[in-house]
């Protein structure tokens, strides 16, 4: 037979050639429906901020994708255990985190923040907040959060801090009439003494709140100074001695200004004092009821940068009241050179 069909064209009838194309579109189908079964298999899990899980069956791998068919809206601050761009398969598990905004209290000032964190605690260590035993937050550390949750966090510290404290030391003065009028020579120069104190210190919140003295230490005695000085001879109006005059009977604080002789200053009184006395450098105007008209004294700044010299009351003014003093002064710009300053006046009378 295989002799007799040699050299035969191979002829398929009409009737064939039907049957052979349905067969062929029979399989083309099922091919088709094959893939397309074997490409929804993959199947995904949803969970969303604690809500019940929910499995979809899709044929998206984009996790953007997925989320956006679904109606999934993200919100600033949600978090996602995936990038969005993400591609992912059969049995994907996308977890997403939901943001809310709670109030906290910490070291006395109230922020708010966006946490995708659930308990206070979460939202604690997020923010880097270490609590120790001792301190106090509310709600408990376990709470779940809520949309507003307020948390208060007040933090208690103590410690042992060591200060040192310095002991001022005495100068004992010894009269020498072998030196010049006014001079003063330091013979042994002072030291000061220095304590050491513990104390016991707590805090709250950062501020302290108590502090309890442990114990103290003497780590040195301070040591007298001793100066050897000849007493001012000789007092002198307007005169600024060398040195700071030392037979003075009190000292006291005063406020003082400067004034000259001009209509500015004085206006009908120009060039006068109240006293009759020549308006001269060492006149100052004063309180009568403070100090007494004829006063001497030696005037310098509290800071001892300013020597005004010796003076004496000799005028007054309106606005020198109780312990103010105005100062005159030659010329205009010496007054504004001047200013307003607190003086040292050593009454020598």
């Amino acid at each position: 037979m295989l002799k007799k069909l040699r050299g035969k064209g191979f002829h398929i009838s009409s009737s064939a050639k039907r049957h052979l194309s349905a067969v062929l579109g029979a399989v083309l189908l099922l091919t088709t429906c094959c893939n397309f079964t074997y490409a929804t298999q993959n199947v995904v899990t949803i969970s969303d901020a604690g809500r019940t899980p929910v499995q979809i069956k899709t044929v998206d791998t984009n996790v953007g994708r997925i989320l956006s068919k679904q109606g999934i809206v993200l919100h600033e601050g949600d978090e996602l255990n995936y990038e969005l761009s993400d591609t992912i398969h059969n049995d994907a598990v996308i977890k997403i985190y939901r943001a809310m905004d709670v109030d906290v209290t910490l070291m006395g000032e109230t922020k708010e923040y966006r946490t995708t964190q659930t308990t206070v605690g979460g939202v604690l260590k997020e923010l880097g907040v270490t609590v120790n035993e001792g301190d106090v937050v509310t709600p408990s550390l376990e709470t779940v959060l809520q949309e507003g949750t307020t948390i208060h966090v007040v933090l208690y510290d103590r410690h042992e801090v060591t200060v040192q404290e310095e002991q001022e030391y005495s100068v004992v003065e010894i009269e020498n009439y072998g030196l010049a009028p006014g001079e003063r020579k330091v013979i042994h120069p002072g030291q000061k003494g220095i304590i050491e104190y513990v104390y016991d210190i707590q805090y709250e919140n950062g501020v302290e709140v108590s502090r309890e003295l442990i114990r103290e230490r003497k780590l040195s005695d301070p040591l007298d100074e001793v100066v050897e000085y000849c007493p001012e001879s000789v007092w002198e109006l307007g005169v600024v001695p060398a040195v700071r005059p030392t037979n003075y009977k009190r000292v006291e604080t005063f406020q003082a200004t400067a004034y000259d002789a001009s209509p500015m200053d004085n206006g009908i009184w120009a060039g006068k004092t109240s006293t009759g006395m020549p308006l001269v450098y060492g006149v100052i105007a004063v309180d009568p009821r403070v100090i007494p008209y004829g006063t001497k004294m030696y005037i310098e700044s509290v800071d001892g940068k300013y020597k005004y010299g010796y003076a004496i009351a000799g005028d007054c003014g309106g606005a020198i009241k109780g312990k103010k003093v105005d100062l005159f002064f030659p010329s205009r710009s010496t007054c504004y050179q001047f200013g307003r300053r607190p003086v040292n006046i050593y009454f020598l009378d």
